[in-house]
């Protein structure tokens, strides 16, 4: 499978539709440099403690990260990611994160993004850094 990753919108509608196919989370917002996504957890998600898995949390704010960078005119990867695990959610239903992007510079990108579950608790707080593999002209310094 391969795409013309030059084309910023491209990259941004395939990366969008692969995210929602694959994981199950679903954006309910996406704008110039910000994005929101939405989970409703299933039994899977949950480790043995009750507690959705680390790594789904991960998952989903770093994809919805991408996207906010997508959205900011950036196309390129992740780099790097920090996580601070604030509270665990057992027994939640939904998870919402919210991405956005703090910087965008002509090749990296600092996002940050947050997940909160459908009672609004803080569950995690993300910051990533993006490397902008283009030299778009909409990115900003």
């Amino acid at each position: 499978m391969s795409y013309d990753i030059k084309d910023n919108t491209k990259a941004l509608d395939v990366l969008k539709n692969d995210i929602e196919c694959k994981t199950g989370f679903r954006f309910v917002e996406i704008g110039e440099g910000r994005a929101v996504s939405e989970l409703e957890l299933q039994e899977y998600h949950f480790n043995p403690y009750g507690i959705p898995y680390g790594g789904v949390l991960f998952t989903m704010a770093d994809d919805t990260s991408g996207v906010a960078f997508l959205s900011a005119g950036g196309n390129g990867v992740t780099i790097n990611g920090h996580v601070d695990y604030l509270r665990g959610s057992r027994d939640a239903q939904k998870l919402i994160c919210t991405a956005k992007v703090r910087k965008a510079g002509r090749r990296i990108f600092y996002i940050d993004a947050d997940i909160i579950n459908e009672k609004d608790e803080d569950l995690c707080r993300f910051k990533f850094v993006f490397f902008n593999m283009f030299d778009n002209a909409q990115a900003k310094n």
